[in-house]
């Protein structure tokens, strides 16, 4: 029986089911929280390798000729546990986070070298390309500095899962132009 709720859990994650991803989030984020936590991680670290993980698993899982052998959440630590020790690898010793790091290329002022007008320009193409919606999200938590709790209650977004996916997809759409603009 355990067989066939693992089955029918990954074809509802295949086919988009919000109460499949409810489900996994509720299952699979305390044990994911807990071991980016004890090694070397905080909350958010813990909320963006959980979304990165949920990227992985649900491009693994519509690829036609994927085959899991595990369950689906032993499937979601495995990718969790290995997304983190990379990240552990890959950072330097006082790396912030990508989104201080966006934050930091695109908004801090550099004083006395032009720097500042340069970057307000590139930030204001950047804000011109997105959509409404992320322009909204992301100038209310990078530019406002509002505290994400808040701005999760206001936006209506009933857990941190929907709001690191919002930021995440913004967060994205910014890279994607940041690129564009920057060759330009």
């Amino acid at each position: 029986m355990p067989e066939l709720l693992e089955i029918t859990l990954s074809e509802r994650l295949r086919q988009n089911d919000a109460t499949a991803f409810e489900q996994l989030y509720d299952e699979c984020y305390p044990a994911i929280a807990g071991y980016v936590q004890q090694n070397s991680g905080n909350e958010q670290d813990a909320e963006d390798v959980f979304q990165e993980t949920m990227i992985v698993v649900l491009q693994n899982l519509r690829k036609p000729d994927f085959v899991l052998s595990s369950s689906v959440k032993t499937y979601m630590y495995s990718v969790a546990r290995n997304l983190w020790l990379k990240r552990l690898r890959d950072r330097k010793p006082a790396t912030a986070h990508y989104d201080e790091e966006l934050h930091g290329d695109l908004l801090h002022e550099q004083t006395g070298t032009g720097q500042t007008q340069h970057n307000t320009g590139i930030l204001e193409k950047i804000l011109n390309k997105i959509t409404n919606h992320c322009r909204h999200i992301l100038v209310n938590l990078f530019l406002n500095n509002e505290p994400m709790d808040r701005f999760m209650k206001r936006m209506g977004w009933k857990n941190k899962h929907t709001a690191a996916n919002q930021k995440y997809k913004c967060l994205e759409q910014v890279k994607k132009y940041a690129g564009t603009i920057e060759e330009a």
